[in-house]
């Protein structure tokens, strides 16, 4: 995301602009497809992790990391719209998939951790997962308000969000490796 925010700095504002506009502009859809299709890759890899770890969990945090995918699908496979003011069926798709996860996956973090406190082996990893799903769920709702309150800096908020994310996906990462070790 920061090579896209400086690649396509004079075209999008990142105060104000959502992420998906880069994909509007020339060599962006691509840079933006391969981004979110390594964020699906880091899901595949923590998943699988997460059952070489033995990762406890509950059918709540599952069905959320699933949703949380489903999310990035949506985003890639339909376009963003091109303005706000002019709404298409496929960009209100985006939006929806956006919401989606960007909702989800602060939500099973959540959950992870509330599970992983139940069991010693994965006390460290609770706190950690916690304060990350924290992070994503407070970006993530500011990021909501948004769409509510206009004046308010949607791609700063968009950005600050994303980060929430790659904060969990980070923070899950490295509880999983301290598990194996």
């Amino acid at each position: 995301m920061a090579g896209l925010t400086f690649g396509f700095a004079g075209s999008v504002n990142p105060l104000r602009d959502p992420v998906s506009d880069y994909a509007w502009h020339r060599g962006g859809r691509l840079l933006f497809a391969v981004a979110v299709l390594l964020l699906l890759a880091a899901a595949g890899a923590l998943a699988a992790a997460a059952h070489l770890a033995a990762l406890p969990r509950t059918p709540l945090a599952s069905v959320l990391f699933v949703l949380w995918t489903a999310g990035l699908i949506v985003v890639l496979v339909f376009r963003s719209n091109v303005s706000a003011t002019d709404p298409t069926v496929s960009g209100e798709i985006h939006r929806v998939g956006g919401a989606v996860l960007f909702t989800s996956l602060p939500l099973a973090a959540r959950t992870l951790s509330t599970r992983l406190r139940t069991e010693p082996r994965w006390l460290p990893a609770a706190s950690a997962v916690r304060r990350g799903a924290t992070a994503g769920l407070v970006t993530a709702a500011a990021f909501g308000l948004t769409q509510l309150v206009g004046w308010l800096p949607l791609g700063l908020l968009e950005r600050a969000a994303l980060l929430g994310e790659f904060t969990i996906v980070a923070t899950v990462a490295t509880a999983l490796r301290r598990a194996v070790r």
